[in-house]
């Protein structure tokens, strides 16, 4: 059951039962009071416990009904419990990239000649989605270093995903450039076989994944590069049958 639940449940529980406890040590305490009173001046008249339940103003009712009505506005406020026992938690990573990206504006503000770190900021702007600022940093890297492959290889990246998933002429320069510095690029690769599988070029998604497996300077998911293979083969048998 619903941890919630239960803490008011017992919560509610124990107020009651100090609520009785406490008016009916009230009703005693008055009873008991009354006729002392009465034996003090004479009175024959005794108090009995339904005389005192009767003319007893403690508000005890009053107390259960205001405790009952904060209790279910807390409820309310907290969510059904069968609610809060069905849902997942959602951890958003956002305020992490921002943090990432702000850590990474700082570096190069102190280190705007080091190209690692004008690289990190130019990933970290990618996996934003802030392109135009990843291809700004970018560029200023490759002023410092023109043959920078890894930073060619994102640079296409950027301009084909803020153009929406187009390759330019600008981009194909940028391609060409990469590929013939650094055959086996590995972001420039993965950018013309993404591209050739999702207009259904299988064949030269294929390809482009297999000179990917020949890298053997810029680390990858040789797993994930194979699983797509496979994939492509397939829809590429699909294609050939129909």
């Amino acid at each position: 059951m619903n941890t919630v639940l239960i803490s008011i449940s017992i919560t509610l529980f124990c107020s009651f039962a100090f609520l009785f406890c406490h008016h009916f040590k009230y009703g005693t305490r008055i009873q008991d009071l009354e006729n002392e009173v009465g034996d003090c001046f004479g009175s024959n008249n005794y108090i009995t416990s339904n005389d005192v339940n009767s003319n007893n103003n403690y508000p005890f009712g009053f107390i259960g009904v205001f405790l009952i009505s904060v209790s279910v506005f807390l409820y309310l406020m907290l969510g059904r419990y069968q609610d809060l026992d069905l849902a997942m938690a959602d951890y958003n990573v956002d305020y992490l990239l921002v943090a990432d990206i702000n850590k990474g504006q700082k570096l190069a503000e102190k280190n705007p000649d080091d190209p690692l770190v004008l690289l990190g900021l130019a990933q970290s702007y990618i996996d934003g989605g802030l392109y135009k600022d990843a291809i700004e940093t970018l560029d200023q890297l490759l002023v410092i270093n023109s043959e920078n492959t890894e930073a060619l290889g994102l640079k296409a990246s950027s301009m084909y995903y803020r153009d929406g998933r187009v390759i330019s002429m600008d981009t194909s320069l940028v391609i060409a450039r990469a590929l013939t510095l650094h055959h086996e690029e590995l972001n420039t690769r993965l950018l013309i076989a993404n591209d050739a599988y999702l207009n259904g070029n299988y064949q030269k998604a294929i390809d482009n994944w297999n000179i990917v497996l020949t890298n053997k300077v810029q680390v990858f998911n040789s797993d994930a590069i194979n699983f797509a293979i496979e994939k492509s083969k397939q829809k590429l048998t699909q294609v050939d049958f129909d």
